[in-house]
C-alpha cells in the first residue's frame, strides 16, 4: 500500500481535520466518527501546516481559508447533503476549485457527482452502533420510559428528531426538511382518528410546534418548550435519543432533500419502524414498502401499521444493512484506500479562472478614475438581454423580473450598453447581440455573469451552433456562470460543455403578477375540476400532441381542460385562447385548479413556476428541470400510458397537494445574482487595483 510520501511508503499519513459546529449535531458526529475510522492508522495534526492532507467533514470552513494555507496540500471533503442542492449555493462555486476528491456518502450523491464529472470516492455515511441499538426488555420499561419522557401510553408515537425552523427565523419553515410534508401526513392520521402522539426532539422546532398546536394534534417536545432560541439548550445526547428511537412506533423522515439523514441510520440501527421519502441514503437503507412518494401514500401505510404492525417486519433487514455497510469498521478500509494513492488526491495548486478580457488594462484606468473617483456604495448592473413585450418566451419574462427585482434592491440597471459605471454585467445566453457586445467588450474591463439555458438544441430540437456559440462566450468572458437546473447541468456535461464556475439558480417570477388566491374555497365533489396548460412557443417539445392526446380521453363530465397560448397541433375539444399579457394570464390560471405540462427537454420552464406561484399544483411530465421545481407539489406522468392515473391520484387529493406547492422565488433568485454580482466586481476591481 503507498503511502502519500515518496521518501517512506510506511509512514502514517498527516490529517488536518476542520473544526465543526459542536453540541453533537450532525457535522460534530461527522467528525468524531471520521476521527474513530483514522484512530491507529493515521497522525492527526494540530495545525494545517503540519498535514499533508486536509480533510473536512463540512466544505463552509474550506471557502474563508487563505488560499495559501491549503497550496500543496492534498484536499479531500465530504458531502453531508446532496451535491446539486449545494451547487445552488452562490458561496459553494469558491470551494470547488480547492477541493482534490469529494467523498459521496451515499449512491445519489456519487450519481449526481458523476454526472457532472466532479472527483469522487463513495464512501458512505457511518453510525456509531454502539451508541444506537435495540435495548432488551429487562433495561428498558417502556411503560415506565414513556411516563419519565411524558409520552401517553396508549398512543401511536410518531417521532421526528430534526430540526424544523431556519436559525434567522424560527417561524419560517426548514423546507428542506420537509416539515410542511410531516404536518400534512399527520393532518391526515388525525383526520382519520388515529390515536397518534407526535414526539419532538432536538432544537428549532418552533414552526412545527406551532403547526401541530394549531390543529390540535397532541405532541411532546423532549427539553424545555421556549419561543426564543434553543440551540443548543435542547440538543439531546446519543443515549437520550436512542432510548426515543426504542419507544417509538414510528420513526418518520419527511425531507425533500438529504445527505443521509443521519436520523435515518441511528433508527435503523435501534431497529426502530422507518418510513421516508426517497432521498439520500434511504433507499440504499430501506426496503421498497418502507418509502412513500406522497403524502397520500404515507397515510396509508402508517394506516396499515397501526392496525397490523407491517413495518415491524423491515426492521431486521434494516438493521442488517446498517451493520453491512454503515458502520465505522466498513468505512474505515475504504478512507485508508483512498489516503493510500498519494494520486488519487490531486495537489490544490489550483489558480482562479481569470477570464482574458477582465485582466486590467492601463489604458483605461485613467478615464476609470475620472469618472469613478471614490468607491461606490451602490451596486449598477448591465443586464444584456434582447426585451421583447410580453406575452412571450420565458428567459424573456425572467430577464424583465430580475430587472425589477434588482431595481427594487437599489440597483442601477442599464441594459445593452457598457459603460465605466457598470460595477458587473448579466449576459443572458446568446439572446443579446453578440457582435456589438463583444466588440465593445475587448475595449475595458467586463466583470460577468453569463445567464445560460438548454442546451438550446434540446429545446428547439436544432441549432447545435448556438449551443457552441455559448460556450464559446462563456469561456472567453465569464466569471461565474448561471444554470438554470441541475438537469441543465447534467445535460451540457454530457456534451462535453464546462461551465465557468457554474452556480444553479432557478427562475422566479414576478410576486406581484404570480400569486395565489387570498383564500381558496374548496370545490364541491360535484363540481368540474378546472386543468390548465399555458405556452408561449409552438415547438413540438412543448407538448401539443400529448394535450390533443389528452382532450381526446379525458373523462369531459369530471375534467374540463384550458389551453392559453400557442401549440403545434390544434385542440378542438378545450377551450383554446390565444397568449395574452402577464396579468391577464395570471387572473386565468388562478380560476384553475391543476396546471398540465408536457413539454420535453424543458431546463427551467417559466411557465410551470408562474402556475405554481399562483398556488396551483402540478401534473408534469417526469422530464427536464419539471421535477426540481415541482418537488411535493404536483406529481409527474411519463406519457398517455400513465397521465389519466396521475391526474386521478393528484385530484383525488387536491388540497394537500395546494398546501405543499413550494415555487422557486423570484427573491431568492435575485438574492444568488446579487451576490453574485457584487463578487465578480470586487474580484475585477482587485485585479485592477493590483
Amino acid at each position: 500500500m503507498r503511502g502519500f510520501t515518496s521518501t517512506a511508503s510506511d509512514r502514517r499519513p498527516r490529517v488536518w481535520l476542520t473544526a465543526t459546529e459542536s453540541h453533537a449535531w450532525a457535522l460534530e458526529t461527522d467528525r468524531r466518527i471520521l476521527l474513530a475510522g483514522l484512530r491507529g492508522w493515521a497522525e492527526v495534526v494540530d495545525r494545517v501546516e503540519d498535514a499533508e492532507i486536509v480533510h473536512a467533514v463540512w466544505w463552509e470552513p474550506l471557502v474563508d481559508m487563505p488560499a495559501e494555507r491549503l497550496l500543496g496540500k492534498r484536499i479531500v471533503c465530504q458531502l453531508s447533503g446532496e451535491p446539486f442542492r449545494y451547487l445552488g449555493l452562490p458561496r459553494f462555486r469558491h470551494v470547488v476549485p480547492r477541493i482534490g476528491r469529494w467523498i459521496a456518502q451515499s449512491e445519489q450523491a456519487a450519481r449526481q457527482l458523476n454526472s457532472i464529472g466532479f472527483p469522487f470516492s463513495l464512501i458512505p455515511y457511518a453510525v456509531d452502533t454502539s451508541a444506537f441499538r435495540p435495548l432488551a426488555a429487562a433495561r428498558l420499561d417502556r411503560t415506565a420510559a414513556r411516563a419519565r419522557w411524558n409520552l401517553p401510553a396508549d398512543s401511536y408515537l410518531i417521532g421526528s428528531f430534526q430540526r424544523d425552523s431556519e436559525g434567522k427565523n424560527l417561524l419560517l419553515p426548514k423546507l428542506v426538511k420537509g416539515p410542511d410534508v410531516f404536518l400534512e401526513i399527520v393532518r391526515g392520521l388525525h383526520a382519520k382518528e388515529i390515536p397518534i402522539h407526535c414526539v419532538l426532539a432536538g432544537p428549532r422546532r418552533h414552526w412545527l410546534r406551532a403547526q401541530l398546536s394549531s390543529l390540535g394534534i397532541p405532541f411532546t417536545q423532549i427539553g424545555k418548550v421556549q419561543d426564543n432560541d434553543d440551540f443548543p439548550a435542547n440538543a439531546c445526547s446519543p443515549e437520550q435519543i436512542n432510548e426515543l428511537y426504542n419507544l417509538l412506533d414510528l420513526y418518520l423522515v419527511t425531507s425533500r432533500s438529504e445527505g443521509g439523514p443521519r436520523g435515518l441510520l441511528e433508527a435503523a440501527a435501534a431497529q426502530c419502524p422507518i418510513l421516508s421519502t426517497p432521498v439520500g441514503l434511504a433507499p440504499e437503507v430501506l426496503q421498497s414498502r418502507c418509502l412513500y412518494a406522497t403524502t397520500a401514500d404515507a397515510i396509508r401505510l402508517v394506516e396499515a401499521d397501526f392496525h397490523e404492525r407491517v413495518l415491524a417486519q423491515h426492521v431486521a433487514a434494516h438493521s442488517r444493512r446498517v451493520e453491512s455497510q454503515h458502520t465505522i469498521s466498513h468505512a474505515r478500509p475504504r478512507i485508508q484506500q483512498l489516503y493510500a494513492d498519494r494520486f488519487a488526491v490531486k495537489r490544490h495548486v489550483q489558480v482562479p479562472h481569470v477570464p482574458p478580457h477582465a485582466r486590467s488594462r492601463p489604458r483605461r484606468n485613467w478615464w476609470h478614475r475620472l469618472l469613478r473617483p471614490t468607491p461606490k456604495t451602490s451596486l449598477t448592473v448591465g443586464l444584456w438581454h434582447k426585451y421583447v413585450k410580453p406575452p412571450y418566451g420565458g428567459g424573456n419574462q425572467f430577464m424583465i423580473a430580475l430587472r425589477k427585482g434588482l431595481q427594487q434592491r437599489g440597483v442601477t440597471v442599464l441594459e445593452n450598453c457598457i459603460d465605466p459605471r457598470i460595477d458587473a454585467y448579466v449576459l443572458n445566453s446568446v439572446h443579446f447581440d453578440v457582435d456589438r457586445f463583444t466588440r465593445l467588450a475587448e475595449r475595458q474591463t467586463v466583470p460577468i455573469v453569463h445567464r445560460i439555458d438548454g442546451p438550446i438544441h434540446l429545446i428547439r430540437g436544432r441549432n447545435r451552433e448556438q449551443d457552441d456559440l455559448c460556450y464559446a462566450l462563456n469561456r472567453r468572458f465569464a466569471a461565474v456562470t448561471v444554470l438554470q437546473s441541475s438537469w441543465t447541468y447534467r445535460q451540457i456535461a454530457a456534451y462535453g460543455y464546462e461551465p465557468v464556475s457554474p452556480v444553479i439558480v432557478h427562475n422566479g417570477v414576478d410576486p406581484e403578477i404570480f400569486y395565489p388566491q387570498a383564500s381558496h374555497v374548496e370545490r364541491s365533489p360535484s363540481e368540474k375540476i378546472r386543468l390548465i396548460a399555458t405556452s408561449w412557443s409552438d415547438n413540438a417539445n412543448k407538448g401539443g400532441e400529448l394535450y390533443r392526446w389528452l382532450e381526446q380521453h379525458i373523462d369531459r363530465e369530471r375534467y374540463e381542460f384550458t389551453f392559453v397560448g400557442r401549440t403545434s397541433v390544434p385542440l378542438e375539444l378545450s377551450t383554446v385562447m390565444e397568449p395574452v399579457p402577464s396579468e391577464e394570464l395570471a387572473n386565468i390560471v388562478r380560476q384553475h385548479d391543476i396546471y398540465i405540462t408536457a413539454s420535453a427537454n424543458d431546463p427551467c420552464s417559466n411557465a410551470l413556476i408562474e402556475a405554481l406561484s399562483c398556488g396551483l399544483p402540478a401534473l408534469y411530465r417526469n422530464d427536464g428541470g419539471h421535477p426540481e421545481l415541482v418537488g411535493t407539489g404536483g406529481l409527474p406522468f411519463e406519457g398517455e400510458h400513465d397521465v389519466i392515473s396521475q391526474l386521478e391520484r393528484l385530484a383525488a387529493d387536491l388540497p394537500t397537494f395546494r398546501r405543499l406547492v413550494r415555487p422557486p422565488r423570484l427573491d431568492v433568485a435575485v438574492e444568488a445574482y446579487l451576490e453574485l454580482l457584487r463578487d465578480v466586481s470586487a474580484a475585477s476591481e482587485h485585479r485592477r487595483v493590483a
